[in-house]
């Protein structure tokens, strides 16, 4: 078998990293736009200006607006980590890594309450576009079961340190943190009932601790 031309192979090396940075580019600034003019406000024309780049060339990373919204939502829910799933950040780690049920708890409502803060903006974003676009109903389906899928994981976690309380099953143990923690539940008591995130945080922990544990 012939060996491929290191030449040939390192050029296509950064042709992709060149492609990689120009995608994360569009993405950062179509997220800029989405939250700065709304979905219906921001045009591809705009984001291609923004970016830097022709509006081929956003087609031609994306396929669509809509992806371009995907990407950004994808940016909100990592953050700045730079893994490229929630599971694998840093402070799911350190979940793992601890075995006292009360902080291990804390930990998970924290992590996952951040990323429901960070990612209400787009969120809201996502529902008026879902208004127009069934694609963007489709992302918003897409999105809570990732979100679910993620939550699924954590709730394992916790259940590996501390038995569920009687009548409470796995199944039903997941589906109650998926109701509790969430952009919406965010926007409702710190938003709109002026809780601090620390405040709704706690609250999370003992409601958590109470409905899948037992705890008084």
């Amino acid at each position: 078998m012939r060996q491929p031309v290191k030449g040939r192979s390192e050029a296509g090396r950064r042709r992709e990293s060149r492609a990689h940075e120009t995608r994360k580019r569009i993405a950062g600034e179509g997220l800029r736009l989405f939250l700065e003019k709304g979905y219906v406000g921001t045009t591809v024309q705009a984001i291609a200006e923004a970016a830097h780049v022709a509006p081929a060339t956003v087609y031609q990373a994306f396929g669509t607006k809509h992806a371009v919204l995907a990407a950004a939502l994808d940016i909100m829910v990592v953050g700045d980590d730079a893994s490229p799933s929630v599971l694998d950040q840093d402070w799911v780690d350190e979940v793992r890594r601890e075995t006292n049920p009360g902080r291990q708890l804390r930990l998970v409502a924290e992590g996952t309450s951040r990323i429901a803060a960070r990612t209400a903006p787009i969120k809201e974003v996502m529902r008026d576009a879902a208004a127009t676009e069934s694609a963007a109903r489709e992302l918003i389906r897409e999105d809570h079961e990732g979100r679910y899928r993620t939550q699924a994981a954590l709730v394992n976690l916790l259940i590996e340190n501390r038995p569920l309380r009687a009548g409470m099953d796995r199944r039903r143990a997941v589906d109650t943190y998926f109701a509790i923690v969430n952009s919406t539940t965010y926007e409702l008591l710190v938003l709109q009932r002026g809780w601090t995130l620390s405040e709704w945080q706690a609250w999370i922990t003992d409601v958590v601790a109470r409905e899948l544990f037992g705890a008084h």
